[in-house]
């Protein structure tokens, strides 16, 4: 059995934080990527002692998809201070089990999976069924508890160095436009929105609802239905739309930005895809007269390779724990395992395996790369980037 990285606090202590805020704001930007966001919660806990001991280091939180959930918690956890705070992310994922993320049971969510597996046989594509696999009102449950006891997201509530709080989300629909949901101590001056490729929705209080909004990817979760300037409408997976919002953290005044990516994209596409498609990631959103901002500066967090080895490792080779381990999405494993072959099996389940050891070692993956990161300088070296990406 693995276990969670230890606190050093003798390293803590003998490092000074190596980067100085000043007056310039530092965004933290969370991409999307399932049960994958474990990885993030390793990495941060390897980026305490660089970053000021007391109080948030980032001005601008924005996360995505899964990362929009570890975003909210660790700006209401930042009241405790960054470690704290970094500590909630990881009792979070440390304690994840099916009994405690999702409701109903297994045998049900089988039968679901079942069918979504099916139709995804017989009509691939995007969103084949409404039918969703899984029902997450106890993690949304779990997520709203814990911003209550930290003391809640309303900028007078949480940390007054959280200038701005954002959920990225996407407009359910064949247009996919991204909404960000915005909480923030003032408006935003309107010409750092000029060319935005995102609607923007200012909220005084973002709730789990917004992060479960940002993270309802289609077949997999229920899309999820809030009052907007558009009206009611349906919301779905922000990380279909724009999974690494860094251009609207760079719009917020971001101009050092943490950027810790968990979604795979560069090993689906090293796999599947062209050489056009490695443009970077937040390019991806843009079109017609909208473009992307770089930020000036950038420190990019991205496991290199597959994260699949690591659920393989932590399920072993039987069939029965393989069965146990992977329960209503089993049926979808196979299936992938048959027509694509395991390698690509093992990295589609990395996004949705509730298993303790993989869990466990999905937050020893994002400490240690990020350690080795720091590992010639003990700092954080952030590289320089062009201003302005038009497409």
């Amino acid at each position: 059995m693995r276990r969670r990285p230890q606190s050093d606090e003798s390293i803590a202590i003998k490092r000074k934080p190596s980067l100085s805020l000043g007056s310039e704001k530092i965004g933290l930007v969370l991409s999307g990527g399932g049960v994958r966001a474990a990885f993030q919660a390793g990495a941060l806990r390897a980026l305490i002692p660089h970053l000021q001991a007391t109080g948030s280091p980032f001005s601008v939180i924005i996360g995505s998809s899964i990362g929009a959930i570890n975003g909210l918690l660790l700006a209401a956890g930042l009241s405790k201070g960054l470690r704290g705070a970094v500590d909630e992310l990881l009792d979070l994922w440390t304690e994840r089990t099916f009994k405690n993320t999702f409701a109903g049971s297994p045998s049900r969510s089988f039968i679901k999976a079942i069918k979504v597996a099916t139709v995804q046989y017989i009509t691939p594509g995007p969103n084949p069924t409404d039918e969703s696999i899984f029902d997450p009102s106890p993690l949304m449950t779990r997520i709203d508890e814990s911003i209550e006891r930290l003391g809640g997201l309303k900028p007078e509530e949480r940390d007054p160095s959280i200038f701005a709080l954002g959920v990225m989300t996407t407009l359910e629909g064949s247009e996919r436009k991204p909404l960000l949901f915005l909480s923030t101590h003032k408006p935003i001056e309107e010409e750092s929105l000029v060319g935005a490729t995102f609607d923007l929705i200012y909220r005084d209080h973002l709730s789990a609802k917004h992060g479960f909004a940002s993270a309802a990817l289609p077949s997999v979760l229920p899309p999820v239905e809030l009052d907007t300037e558009h009206g009611n409408v349906k919301l779905v997976d922000g990380g279909i739309s724009q999974n690494i919002p860094v251009d609207p953290a760079v719009r917020l005044g971001a101009h050092k930005i943490i950027a810790i990516d968990i979604s795979g994209r560069h090993w689906w596409h090293d796999r599947y895809g062209h050489a056009h498609d490695r443009r970077p990631d937040w390019e991806v959103a843009a079109k017609n007269d909208t473009y992307c901002l770089r930020p000036p500066e950038l420190f990019m967090i991205r496991q290199e390779g597959s994260l699949g080895k690591i659920l393989r490792d932590a399920l072993g080779t039987s069939t029965t724990d393989r069965i146990k381990t992977l329960g209503p999405v089993w049926p979808i494993f196979k299936l992938l395992e048959t027509k694509l072959g395991s390698e690509v099996a093992y990295e589609t389940m990395s996004y949705v395996a509730l298993s303790q050891d993989y869990i466990l070692g999905l937050i020893e993956a994002g400490y240690n790369h990020t350690e080795k990161l720091l590992a010639k300088k003990r700092q954080l070296e952030f590289t320089d980037s062009p201003e302005l990406v038009e497409t």
